[in-house]
């Protein structure tokens, strides 16, 4: 199968790009830059130069493909895709996030684990992802093979926007923080196994599908706590909502810090096979790639 990849030069975006040539299928990478594509022909994947508002070039390559693997979570390039594919039967899978069953808990734990299908009340600014995931869903009425994931944090390769991000943000405060009682709990998944999940998505998700990724969970008070261990510090610190926006940054702190967004990933395992076999984060953190890159 042809399959285009967005966001192919990303964290997500490459290991997915790479996993899908890995898996037999002839794979092309959008990138908007010159280094992009020498990036990408360094891996043996053929790059596409052009923006995500390049109308023109993503309708010819869309044609050309038989199927689009948008990582690239741009809201706006969704709906360009969608029009550009009505009436295709084309595959559509769409990078979502997890996120949008994130809550305002403060710190505390919260024994909801949210399953897909169920309603969902997204926090201050994931109201746009969650209708953008609804008019996904809405398109395999339209002539359109979608599908829809829901990724938790993605870990691995030392590096990550949540994990990498709570590493360097704990570096320029120099403190790693939680906060509350820090009892609040994020799933996760290893970097690979995220991959295979969209690889799995593109060769045997029904058409209208969502399914959420997710292989573990952890408490933000013990990822805090092997952060300071990794950058010497004595121990993470609880500290006050105020104190976390102050030191990470409003939307950091409530889309990963302060909240829980604990998922199940029970129907990806059955419905595509998907069976995770990476590291934990704690191992990750402790004695794995992180470690390694961090200490």
């Amino acid at each position: 199968m042809s399959v285009l990849v967005t966001g192919s030069t990303g964290y997500v975006g490459l290991a997915v790009a790479l996993r899908l040539k890995a898996a037999g299928h002839e794979t092309f990478g959008l990138t908007d830059t010159v280094t992009g594509t020498k990036v990408l022909e360094s891996r043996g994947i053929t790059p596409i130069l052009a923006t995500l508002e390049d109308g023109e070039t993503i309708r010819n390559v869309t044609q050309l493909v038989d199927a689009v693997v948008d990582v690239s979570g741009h809201l706006p390039a969704a709906k360009l895709f969608l029009a550009t594919l009505e009436g295709t039967e084309k595959r559509y899978i769409r990078n979502s996030t997890s996120r949008v069953y994130v809550d305002a808990s403060l710190g505390s734990l919260s024994r909801i684990v949210h399953k897909e299908g169920k309603t969902v009340s997204p926090i201050r600014g994931l109201a746009e992802i969650l209708e953008t995931d609804t008019q996904v869903l809405q398109a395999a009425e339209m002539g359109i093979h979608t599908t829809v994931l829901r990724p938790s944090i993605p870990y691995g390769e030392a590096s990550g926007p949540v994990i990498g991000g709570l590493i360097k943000r704990a570096i320029t405060a120099g403190r790693s923080l939680y906060v509350g009682p820090g009892a609040n709990r994020q799933s996760h998944v290893y970097l690979a196994d995220l991959a295979e999940s969209f690889v799995l998505a593109v060769e045997k998700a029904p058409s209208g599908s969502l399914y959420n990724i997710a292989a573990g969970e952890s408490s933000l008070a013990d990822i805090s706590q092997d952060i300071a261990t990794i950058l010497g510090y004595p121990e993470a610190l609880s500290c006050t909502m105020d104190a976390a926006y102050e030191a990470y940054g409003v939307k950091f702190v409530d889309g990963v810090v302060a909240g829980n967004c604990r998922v199940d990933a029970t129907k990806a395992r059955i419905e595509l096979g998907w069976l995770p076999k990476g590291p934990g984060l704690q191992d990750e953190l402790r004695e794995g790639s992180y470690a390694l890159m961090w200490s």
